[in-house]
């Protein structure tokens, strides 16, 4: 090597290693592991930008320098150098125990190679020591650099198959070079099913690199995902990856279509993500996946089962709302769903979810009737009672929806909230006669006077006055006032209404024998007496027997001069 002379002084070698440290452009440790002495080693590799590339590689034993630039091809027994393209070289540097050989081959303008062997600092003839020497070396720098990847891919293939290809991966250290050789199989051979399925599983088995392994799966995704044989074992292969970024990055990447109608590929596909330690990439992964892909109602529900295994309700929710395809109406689909909200932990994240699914359109009375047994699992009263409050129309006629809606407010401990969902209904709703029934019955469990009281002046307005059976609930729910205050205020309130009938104002006067203030009592049986139900004698006679109930004598008589 004539134009090249890596022979130099002190002063010119120190220039020579300032110009290199300018001209790198990328420096990188390729991997540390343990070979089959249990001797760590490592590889560090260099790239600068006039072409060159530098390996170092080291362990116990024995050390490596290797720089390279061009395309190399090696012969057939990798023992020694075929071609170098014009202007291209290679010197390989090893020092064993600290005996140090080098070998630098060149190639000049018109592809021709020259040689330099050297044992220390010494120039030896290449022949015959210097080309023993790269024989026994060759496969090492090979395995180490990764050149002529390609030929030798072709080659190892043409003789021995998938198999004898994956056992040569088993000899690189590098997970870059295995990359190489990864990339020349899959580019330069068409594989059939079993052995892309090989190839998929080695990468996941060979390759420590999650970058490496991550970028393979990428860039051949479309190949991996070429039938669904290979598709499941490409899914279990992106499994094993550590790096929740690289699996995220590769399950987003896919392109082609997932057979979702497949069980074996489903179950693949969101195992793989189940695997993910972040919610963050998993919830990507699953917002991704609606929108690139189309799903059926199996790969729904499944996707549902993968929600509920979030550490992270935030993201539960979110994935949950971006499910604008979602058949709710479905029954796996719709139990799968409800499984998720009850697997949640966050009430508002819960709550937000129904909301938004109450939104989204027309539920059937299955459906609310599951929702609403999830809003009965909240703890919070005010998402509870917003929950209740989005819905717009509900059948409370269906018995079962009917008894979920009115045990989900039962469930609450907060009087406001109750009490305003109740007002909800009422002003909302058209009840039927045992919406009514229920209403006050629930109603009347409040343990707020005030809230009671706002509750079924608000039902006056609006109750079927003909229908006892509702009338007999208002006024048991009255009686169960402790407040004479606003237990006197409703039934002003019921007076006033324009369907006062007799039936009513005789449970009027029972339930005024309930109150202790004569003061409450006297003033709702003057009320009473202004209207025209005080003529009918039935009535006129509860009145007076009523008022003797009065044990203030002044009130008794206010009472009883009201009707003379």
């Amino acid at each position: 090597m004539k134009a090249m002379k890596f022979k130099s002084t002190a002063s010119i070698f120190s220039c020579l290693i300032l110009i290199n440290t300018l001209l790198i452009t990328n420096v990188f440790a390729d991997r540390q592991n343990s070979d089959s002495s249990n001797s760590s080693y490592e590889i560090y590799f260099q790239k600068y930008q006039d072409g060159k590339k530098q390996y170092r590689y080291s362990n116990v034993f024995s050390s490596f320098d290797i720089q390279v630039k061009g395309d190399i091809s090696v012969n057939d027994d990798d023992t020694g150098i075929k071609s170098i393209s014009p202007g291209g070289y290679i010197k390989i540097s090893k020092r064993t125990f600290g005996n140090k050989r080098t070998i630098i081959i060149e190639s000049n303008s018109n592809g021709e190679l020259s040689y330099e062997y050297y044992e220390g600092r010494k120039e030896i003839p290449f022949e015959p020591d210097g080309r023993k020497w790269l024989a026994d070396v060759l496969l090492e720098v090979i395995h180490i650099t990764g050149i002529d990847a390609v030929g030798r891919t072709k080659r190892i293939y043409r003789q021995k198959g998938i198999d004898g290809f994956i056992e040569e991966i088993h000899e690189i250290p590098s997970n870059s070079v295995m990359a190489k050789y990864f990339e020349a199989l899959l580019e330069n051979i068409s594989l059939n099913d079993n052995e892309l399925v090989s190839a998929c599983s080695t990468i996941a088995s060979e390759i420590s690199s999650n970058t490496e392994r991550g970028r393979l799966f990428r860039k051949y995704s479309d190949l991996f995902m070429k039938n669904n044989t290979t598709a499941v074992v490409y899914f279990q292969s992106i499994s094993k990856l550590s790096s929740n970024t690289e699996r995220g990055s590769i399950l987003k990447n896919i392109s082609t279509k997932i057979d979702f109608e497949d069980p074996k590929v489903t179950e693949a596909y969101f195992a793989c993500v189940d695997k993910m330690t972040s919610n963050t990439e998993r919830g990507s992964v699953l917002r991704n996946l609606e929108k690139t892909q189309k799903l059926n109602n199996q790969a729904y529900a499944r996707l549902l089962m993968s929600v509920k295994k979030f550490s992270s309700n935030t993201e539960m929710g979110s994935v949950m709302r971006s499910l604008d395809k979602l058949d709710i109406n479905n029954s796996p689909v719709n139990v799968a769903y409800f499984n998720a909200i009850d697997g949640m932990t966050s009430n508002t994240e819960a709550g937000s979810t129904l909301r938004h699914l109450i939104k989204k359109g027309d539920l059937t009375d299955e459906n609310y009737v599951n929702l609403l047994r999830s809003v009965k699992k909240l703890t919070s009263n005010t998402e509870i009672g917003s929950i209740l409050r989005t819905i717009v129309s509900i059948n409370l006629k269906n018995q079962d929806v009917n008894e979920a809606y009115f045990i989900a407010i039962r469930s609450m401990t907060s009087n406001t909230e109750a009490g305003s969902v109740l007002r909800y209904t009422i002003k909302t709703y058209d009840l039927n006669d045992k919406s009514w029934i229920q209403l006050l019955n629930e109603t009347g469990r409040l343990s707020s006077n005030t809230e009671m009281a706002s509750v079924m002046i608000s039902a006056s307005e609006f109750m079927p006055y003909d229908n006892e059976s509702v009338i007999d609930a208002f006024f048991n729910a009255a009686n169960s006032f402790s407040s004479n205050t606003e237990h006197g205020r409703v039934l002003r309130e019921v007076i006033t209404n324009e369907h006062l009938n007799k039936f009513i104002c005789y449970k009027i006067l029972e339930s005024i024998k309930k109150m202790s203030s004569n003061t409450e009592k006297s003033s709702v049986m003057i009320k009473l007496s202004h209207t025209k139900f005080i003529k009918d004698p039935e009535i006129r006679k509860l009145y007076k027997t009523t008022a003797g109930s009065l044990t203030s004598n002044t009130d008794y008589r206010r009472v009883i001069e009201a009707i003379d």
